[in-house]
This record gives structure tokens, sequence and C-alpha cells, in this order.
């Protein structure tokens, strides 16, 4: 009498679960902190997409470093550390070369290919001048890192082929709809960019200041951040601030115009992305008041990452279960 070899239902199968790692900055660290927690809760991941800081944390995890490895460096940056990693140079189509933080990331990552790692590794990046986004999936993988991290203005453009890449944040912050190129059946989108306030034109009229209206500036992602990298790159003392407004307010310098159009630009991109729904969840780590070049405070943003992480535990454990 002859056997059949035994089949596991379709729907025994655990999903496949993909995590979408967005930009951030200093506040990307919060990543490690959702990762320490899928850790813990024993909850595989199948795949992983990231943009900017997400793509490297991704990277790291995709080729089998340990959480705790990865808690223990961000631990150790300081804005001595940081600043012999941003090597300035004279100023063409960046401010910093970008050469030490490849050296940096090579120290880290145990593998330097695609082929290498572990698990699935998307990673996006923008062509600066088509606009369109690019996934990366395959070769080199820290020029590829490169690429992701070369926020436009601080670090040149990479050259890749024909193209020339920068930051994928500036079309994908959350890159959800990449994860499930990668086979994921449940993407969770991990974004540390602040929600959009939704707010109405009349908000912005100068009668509701004039009566006694507020004009609280709305907390947009990093603007300070990107000013401060500007000046302390540049080696700039405050520049002398424009001739007063007849309503005594100044005009904002160059390095803040600059600083809060990127901001600007960043959070209403990732409104609009995360509005598309490709995720099945979405965690927020709440980083109020932290900016770009804060990595000092790593432990403090991690923290944000685990305490998301662990409140949206009973959602995520619903996520990776069999159906």
């Amino acid at each position: 009498m002859s056997s059949r070899p035994h089949r596991t239902p379709a729907s025994a199968v655990p999903p496949r679960l993909g995590l979408a790692l967005g930009s951030g900055a200093a506040r990307g660290l919060a990543h490690i902190g959702v990762l320490k927690v899928l850790e813990e809760a024993g909850i595989p991941v199948h795949g992983i997409a990231g943009t900017s800081i997400g793509a490297f944390i991704g990277a790291l995890y995709a080729a089998g470093v340990p959480v705790q490895r990865m808690e223990s460096v961000a631990r150790e940056l300081d804005w001595r550390k940081l600043a012999r990693l941003l090597n300035p140079t004279v100023p063409t189509s960046g401010l910093v070369d970008g050469r030490k933080l490849v050296e940096f990331m090579a120290e880290l990552l145990p593998v330097h290919s695609f082929e290498a790692l572990q698990l699935p590794l998307a990673i996006t990046a923008t062509d600066i001048e088509t606009g369109e986004a690019l996934i990366i999936r395959k070769g080199d993988l820290l020029e590829a890192l490169r690429a992701a991290l070369a926020f436009p203005g601080v670090f040149p453009p990479v050259r890749f082929g024909d193209r020339f890449l920068v930051d994928g944040g500036l079309c994908n912050p959350v890159p959800a709809d990449v994860v499930r190129l990668l086979g994921a059946d449940r993407v969770i989108g991990i974004c540390t960019i602040p929600e959009v306030d939704k707010q109405t034109p009349e908000t912005f009229l100068p009668h509701n200041r004039i009566n006694g209206g507020s004009s609280r500036p709305r907390e947009l992602f990093s603007a300070t951040g990107i000013e401060q990298l500007f000046r302390r790159l540049l080696g700039s003392e405050p520049l002398p601030e424009p001739a007063a407004e007849t309503n005594d307010r100044k005009i904002p310098g160059i390095f803040r115009v600059c600083a809060q159009s990127v901001a600007i630009m960043e959070n209403q991109i990732n409104a609009l992305r995360l509005a598309d729904n490709h995720h099945d969840l979405i965690i927020r780590p709440q980083c109020p008041g932290i900016t770009l070049l804060e990595f000092h405070r790593a432990a403090e943003i991690i923290a944000t990452g685990e305490a998301a992480a662990r409140a949206a535990l009973p959602e995520i454990l619903q996520l990776a279960a069999r159906h």
C-alpha cells in the first residue's frame, strides 16, 4: 500500500510578515525598538523594505546583526562621532562626500551584497533627474545604502549606471507597497515622521492672530535639525537676520527657508503615501521634539519604538497568526 506525502493545509501556513521601515534620520532609530519587541514576541519577519535610515537598519537586520548590537552602537553615537562620519567637502552637489559613512556601514555589516543577506531586502531610492522611485534588490549593498541615505543637498547623488540617485524618502517615505513585491502577505509600516495636522485655510489668515488666535507652528519633520546640519557642515556662524517686517516678525533666514521647505515636502508626501493604504498596520512611534541629528538621544528614541510596538502587539500577533 503506497503512502502519500503529508501536505500541510494552506490554512495552517502562517502568513509571511513584511516590514516597511521608513525615513526619519535620528527618529528612525525607533525601528530598533520595534524589531526588539518583534524578536521578544517570537514573530518572524520574512522580508524588509527600507527607505533612508530604515534601509540601513533593515539591511543590518536582514544581514543577521543582532538587535542588541544595533542598540549598543546607536547608544554610543554622540556629536563627536557623528561629526567624524560627516566629513565636509567642497560644495558641488553635496556638503558631505559620504565615504566615512560608507566605511562605518561596512564595519557593521557582515555581508556587502544583497545576495548574501539572510532575509529578502529591498531598498528604495529616487532618481534626482527624473523623480522616479527606484527599488534596488541585488548587487552592491553598500552602494545601495549610500544612495538611500543621500539626503539632497547634504550628500551628493550616487551614480547607478546612467542614473544619479538620492534618498528614497523623497518619493516613498514608508515603502509598504515595496514589501509586497518581496512576497509578504501582511505588511507592517513603521513611520517616525509626525502626522500632518489637518488645518483649515482660515488658520493661516492674519486676522486670527489680530483677534488673539494662535499661530503656533506645526511640528514638522526635522526642520530645525536640517538647519542645524547645514550650519554645522558649512561651519557657519548664525547669519544676520533680515530686517523686521511691520508686525515685528523677522523674515526666515536662508537655512531656515531651505530646511522648512524640505520638511514641509517630506511631511506632505508621507501623508499622501500612507493614504494609499498598502499596509495592514502602521506603527507610529512618538518622538516629539527630536530633530534630524539628535542621534545622541538614541536610548530615548529606541524606547519610543518599543512602546509603540508593545501597544500594537495584539494587532501584530493577529496579523502573524494562521488564518
